[in-house]
């Protein structure tokens, strides 16, 4: 019985810290941001960052984590797929 309970407090945890798309996305662009080093992509990405990520970016939501996958391969740029959980999210494939 204990362990049935333990199991249940961890899902609920798990899918109370899902993190939402809309956090992905600022998640993307500040990573984007922080790696550029050219102020006019700097600017470009503070302006339109959100919704060029949001274009680009598929979610699977699997209750307890959701995977992000964001494909910029048609500029270049590349594809990344990223897991969140516990409000985080963890780059698991880059290829560019």
């Amino acid at each position: 019985l204990f362990s049935i309970l333990v199991l249940i407090a961890v899902i609920f945890i798990l899918s109370a810290t899902n993190p939402e798309r809309s956090a992905y996305i600022d998640w993307a662009n500040h990573k984007t941001m922080d790696k550029s080093s050219s102020l006019i992509e700097k600017g470009l990405l503070s302006v339109a960052g959100k919704s060029i990520f949001d274009a680009g970016t598929t979610q699977k939501d699997y209750f307890i984590f959701s995977i992000y996958k964001t494909d910029f391969s048609k500029v270049g740029l590349g594809k990344v797929t990223s897991i969140g959980i516990f409000n985080k999210f963890i780059t698991i494939s880059s290829k560019e």
